[in-house]
């Protein structure tokens, strides 16, 4: 069953972001996603305020769950809309998962207005 959960500490996070190969960042919010005890993807974000961006999101190697990647993303986007913010960016090249979880790209970035997002959850 897969299972996506804060990552509760530093040490955690170092971890599980260097077995997906992505830069730990320790100011940075953290869900890690598990099948049993298999890692499978691990979402990082900030929250600055009136905005937040998703820093990173990705498999941990030799995982093809593009779902359970999805999944780890919403987990993180319903986890900053909990924290009244209504804005989030996403800092990627991986256009068909920027499309999965609805973002627009306009100036060359990828956005979400998670007040429209969250009033609307069965239109997406």
């Amino acid at each position: 069953m897969l299972e996506i959960k804060p990552i509760q500490t530093k040490q955690e996070q170092q971890e599980i972001c260097g077995l997906c190969s992505v830069e730990f960042d320790a100011g940075c919010l953290a869900y890690g996603a598990k099948e049993g005890a298999d890692l499978l993807a691990v979402a990082q974000f900030r929250i600055h305020g009136g905005y937040a961006v998703i820093y990173s999101l990705a498999l941990a190697p030799g995982v093809r769950d593009f779902e359970a990647l999805a999944a780890t993303g919403k987990a993180a986007l319903a986890f900053i809309y909990s924290c009244s913010v209504g804005e989030v960016f996403f800092k990627t090249e991986d256009e068909e998962l920027a499309k999965a979880l609805k973002f627009k790209k306009s100036d060359a970035q990828y956005s979400l207005d998670l007040n429209e997002y969250f009033s609307r959850p069965c239109s997406f």
